[in-house]
């Protein structure tokens, strides 16, 4: 069957609003001329300005300045030169119709008004009202078609006493033209049509011998005027049918034939035989089952929810499955031709099954070659899919990732991954600070992280020492991050990662060897794990191995260091790099202040010393944090190091080559208290003395001398008035911590910028601050090889 995809584009919307609303203008306008429409009129043109400032369902605003236009310019052109006999009725249909632009008018203000975060709150209230507002409109449309009835009943009724040679009679034979038939199309506003009609009402040509024969002519019918075309005409509802929307109205308005425009047939219900249903369908795929038409084995999904619901569903998942031809999505083979009971849409046959039951299943039980390749492989598939959904329907990156988290992920027979559609998010928007790229890897990994976060549990409960599961799956990890693509480096894998996927069948399976080796060869292998250690027991380029049954680097047994070499070879065959940084966690006086993280900067001094200047607030403290971490220029290297040199490493100590741990980073972490100590402010009296109650007397000790504060500063300053006095003590004062990476050093504080420490034999009570010490903690990155690695 031919597929064909129709790809529908947009122009700039403020320039097709800008014509349509110049075509409005120019149709209505001509209404201002007869005063029972000069309000009305008068309304609209002013929601027509309106709309061009509103930003957010600008679209369904002008689908209702349309069919307000499209009944107002009906009346007047049916009323044309007969205003002053119109009756009564009509006049005040006019009147309601100008009370509800009123209240569009108002609605469309207040929208253009709004900032746009309240509108990103209200956006499905917004929704409402402009339903609410269709539906007015739709009333008042019916309101006229009302008010033509009863003047046509008061007409009727009045035939008894008319003369036989009234001209203006109804005779028998007549024929009353439909307003329908004699419609008027008004011109082309951005490629819709408004159609003219003053009603709906629909006058049946019968013999009016009687008039209970002619009241049974008269057939009511409330059509929606955006759906008349000329030479189409549209199947009336069901009698029983609930409202449908707009959108689903106007597709199964549209349903005429066996095939649509697509060359996707339409079924009845009774050409498809449904078989068994698939029990391990799960998400999108709940609901499907094997199922057979015109001799070809298929598969169905039936909505069997509630109509309306399943309406809404059946329609938008035909609408974007049609524009959708990829091997890795639902393909659609036809649909139901809206007649069923409950709708249905027809795929292609596949046997599928949950995806995340297989990816669990295989994480425990294959190889970790085997692994890897499932999931570079579930990569492959979703990010290809997303991309084509992606490319078919317009979405932006962040509609793509609403996809992809939300989306079905089924696995068929031959391991190919089937993304089902996402429930719809009417009303939603999600923001991220993450990447498409970082979207596809987070749902490739996903199945993996959780085996993970569940092993690591266990471990930490007391439930096992050791496990193998939880290796095998941090190594996992660590390699899929370094093959995977990393941010803005595009959805797709590299093409040397894309052959080796192609070329590996059961003769020539993936090995883990060509994986690190493809990533070395890269220099993206740079994937370490971290753990917590004894301070100063190791060092970068150490290398080990832990007693089995422990994971404690405390039970370290340290074999030597990739610098020194075996028996002189090698030496500083790596370069090692040192770094120091640090951070502040500044707290001010008064309980319960809130401590705030502060960056730390740090200036060298000679002698291996660093100086971190430290600006504290009044009676306030603060906690810097010193990190000292000496490391492997190349993570990379080391990998490379390690494969090349892992098993001669091994056999000079007697251990599996397995079993060898380097360490590439080495972290120490010190934290230092510096507080300031400085008495509280006292008042002073106007003239410089102290009140009653302070003073030398009042705390049984000498006062503060006020002199040789802090950095020369005098500690209580000779000023006139309290609030030059708490002006100065607001001021913070700079002190300077003195740290060092040597293991034999002690922090100090000083008030001298190059580092010379304050004489401790002083007297001076100027110094009100201290700095303390807490416990350093150590930690080590390290790499270690699998089983795998030295089998292949």
């Amino acid at each position: 069957m031919a597929l064909r995809a129709i790809r529908r584009s947009t122009g700039n919307n403020a320039l097709d609003w800008m014509v349509t609303s110049a075509q409005i203008a120019s149709n209505v306008s001509s209404m201002l001329s007869f005063p029972p429409t000069t309000a009305a009129t008068t309304v609209l043109l002013s929601i027509l300005q309106i709309i061009a400032d509103i930003k957010m369902n600008q679209q369904d605003c002008v689908r209702l300045a349309q069919r307000a236009a499209r009944l107002l310019v009906d009346v007047g052109r049916r009323m044309e030169g007969k205003w002053e006999d119109a009756p009564e009725s009509l006049l005040e249909n006019i009147r309601e119709f100008e009370a509800t632009l009123l209240s569009i008018h108002d609605f469309m203000l207040k929208a253009a008004q709004t900032k746009w975060i309240s509108r990103l709150v209200a956006k499905t209230s917004i929704q409402d009202a402009l339903m609410q507002f269709d539906q007015q409109l739709r009333d008042a449309a019916m309101s006229f078609q009302v008010s033509s009835l009863i003047e046509i009943h008061y007409a009727i009724g009045t035939m008894g006493g008319a003369s036989s040679n009234d001209t203006r009679g109804i005779t028998n034979g007549d024929i009353v033209a439909s307003p329908i038939e004699s419609s008027e199309t008004l011109p082309s506003l951005s490629g819709s049509t408004l159609e003219c009609s003053i009603s709906s009402l629909e006058v049946v040509e019968r013999s009016c011998g009687s008039t209970e024969s002619l009241l049974s002519s008269f057939t009511l019918v409330e059509a929606d005027p955006e759906a008349l075309e000329p030479g189409s005409e549209s199947p009336p509802p069901p009698p029983d049918a609930t409202p449908i929307p707009t959108e689903e109205e106007e597709f199964l308005a549209c349903m005429n034939g066996d095939t649509d425009e697509f060359g996707f047939r339409r079924y009845h219900q009774s050409d498809v035989i449904v078989r068994k249903a698939n029990r391990k369908a799960v998400g999108w795929f709940s609901g499907t089952s094997e199922a057979q038409a015109g001799g070809q084995k298929m598969t169905i999904k039936r909505y069997d929810v509630a109509k309306d619901l399943a309406l809404k569903q059946w329609v938008r998942d035909i609408k974007m499955l049609r524009n959708l031809h990829h091997e890795n999505l639902p393909q659609i083979v036809g649909y139901s031709d809206g007649k069923a009971q409950t709708p249905f849409i027809l795929l292609a046959s596949v046997q599928s099954r949950d995806l995340a039951s297989a990816m669990r299943s295989a994480l425990t039980t294959c190889s970790l070659a085997d692994c890897a390749s499932l999931i570079l492989r579930t990569y492959r598939d979703i990010a290809s899919a997303i991309s084509h959904a992606q490319q078919q329907l317009s979405l932006s990156e962040n509609d793509a990732q609403d996809f992809i988290d939300h989306a079905t992920y089924s696995i068929d027979s031959d391991n190919n991954v089937i993304v089902g559609l996402p429930p719809p998010r009417e009303g939603w928007v999600t923001g991220r600070s993450y990447c498409l790229e970082e979207s596809l890897a987070e749902r490739a990994l996903h199945y993996l992280k959780e085996l993970m976060n569940a092993e690591e549990a266990a471990l930490q409960a007391g439930s096992c020492q050791t496990s193998t599961s939880l290796n095998k799956y941090k190594q996992l990890k660590g390699l899929l991050h370094s093959l995977l693509p990393r941010r803005r480096e595009g959805a797709g894998l590299c093409p040397e990662l894309e052959d080796l996927l192609d070329d590996a069948d059961e003769d020539n399976p993936l090995t883990l060897r060509a994986l690190r080796a493809l990533c070395i060869e890269q220099s993206r292998h740079d994937q370490t794990w971290h753990s917590r250690a004894p301070v100063g027991a190791l060092t970068a380029g150490d290398y080990g191995y832990i007693p089995e049954g422990s994971t404690d680097f405390a039970n370290f047994v340290r074999l030597g260091n990739i610098q020194d070499g075996e028996d002189g070879k090698g030496k500083g065959m790596m370069e090692v790099m040192g770094k120091t940084h640090g951070t502040m966690l500044m707290r001010s006086s008064g309980f319960g202040s809130i401590p705030q993280r502060q960056p730390a900067n740090a200036f060298l001094l000679p002698d291996e010393m660093e100086c971190w200047p430290v600006a504290l607030p009044p009676r306030g403290n603060a906690t810097v944090f010193v990190h000292h971490e000496t490391g492997l220029a190349s993570v990379n290297d080391a990998w490379q190091f390690l494969i090349a040199r892992g098993s001669s490493l091994a056999s000079t100590h007697g251990i599996k080559p397995q079993d060898i741990i380097l360490v590439t980073r080495s972290l120490r972490i010190d934290d230092h208290r510096v507080e300031d100590w400085r008495p509280s402010a006292l008042p002073l009296v106007p003239g410089g003395g102290r009140p009653s109650g302070f003073g030398p007397t009042a705390f049984g000790a000498p006062a503060f001398p006020q002199h040789g504060g802090f950095g020369g500063a005098p500690a209580f300053p000779h000023h006139h008035g309290f609030g030059a006095q708490a002006q100065a003590l607001s001021i913070p004062s700079v002190v300077y911590l003195i740290t060092s990476s040597r293991p034999d050093f002690a922090a100090y504080i000083t008030d001298d910028p190059m580092g010379r420490p304050r004489p401790r034999p002083t007297g001076s009570t100027s110094w009100c601050f201290s700095c303390r010490s807490g416990y350093p903690v150590g930690y080590v990155d390290y790499i270690q090889l699998d089983a795998e690695d030295v089998e292949s």
